[in-house]
């Protein structure tokens, strides 16, 4: 009966445990709890803010095409825009250490620390009237605009997003979601922002509030990193050569010492 009651015991506590772990597994828990008005008032997607080494492909388009030639890399070369078809990296703007880019012909423009939108206002501004005879359409991309997923995931790595439109689940889905072992209450976010500063942020994916954080949506060159649990964390530790030793001669003289203790006990 004494057997039987640390078996139930025993059995009590893991299942207690296995409940406790498991709420820690889904994300966003009761998500579906949040009032509609508090989802509609939820942070919109921030603008990407260029910085030092974006690559961006910059658009300028006119009824008259052949007037906006001279501004764009590609039309110069003699092939049409057509975004997404086959490019070289000449096509493109790359963002210097300085926040610089050189347009043709208007030379150098600084980008660093402005929207797409406000850099697509700049060119515009600057092309009309003094060079173009109508308002031009500028379209600005960033090329390598990507996130990096790293630590207890399936499949970490650094993920290009061709939208520049991507949440933290979204990242969390390339990487090919959490390992069953990996933090869900404490993602650490770090983002280093156009004017070089950074910052660190903690993020809850059980938290339902989380849709609602200026978090959600991540921004160019973002790097979440997952941290494992306790019980993954532990089991990684490396055992030092000598002390494995001293384990086994230890294990082997204790059951030399057990089986003595036997035989004599037998003998008696």
């Amino acid at each position: 009966m004494k057997y039987l009651y640390w078996i139930c015991v025993g059995i009590l506590i893991w299942g207690i445990t296995s409940c406790a772990s498991s709420k820690s597994v889904p994300y966003m828990i009761d998500v579906e709890s949040i009032p509609a008005e508090v989802l509609n008032a939820a942070t919109p997607q921030p603008s990407p803010i260029l910085a030092p080494g974006d690559i961006l492909d910059i658009s300028v388009m006119a009824k008259n095409h052949e007037v906006v030639v001279p501004f764009n890399k590609r039309l110069m070369q003699g092939e049409a825009f057509v975004r997404g078809t086959m490019t070289t990296p000449e096509e493109f703007y790359l963002v210097d250490q300085n926040g610089d880019i050189d347009f043709p012909v208007l030379g150098k423009l600084h980008v660093g620390g402005k929207s797409k939108t406000e850099v697509s206002m700049m060119i515009q501004e600057a092309l009309y009237p003094k060079y173009l005879s109508e308002l031009p359409q500028v379209s600005v991309w960033i090329q390598n605009f990507s996130v990096s997923v790293l630590g207890d995931v399936n499949r970490p790595g650094m993920f290009t997003i061709q939208n520049e439109r991507v949440s933290v689940l979204d990242a969390i889905a390339l990487a090919g979601d959490l390992a069953i072992t990996g933090r869900r209450d404490n993602v650490l976010l770090v983002r280093v922002n156009a004017d070089g500063t950074k910052q660190i942020a903690r993020i809850n994916l059980n938290d339902k509030n989380l849709i609602s954080s200026p978090y959600f949506y991540l921004q160019q060159n973002d790097v979440l990193y997952v941290q494992p649990n306790k019980s993954k964390a532990n089991s990684a530790v490396v055992v030092p050569p000598t002390t494995s030793l001293v384990f086994s001669a230890t294990s082997i003289l204790l059951t030399i010492a057990n089986l003595i203790i036997t035989a004599w006990s037998i003998s008696k």
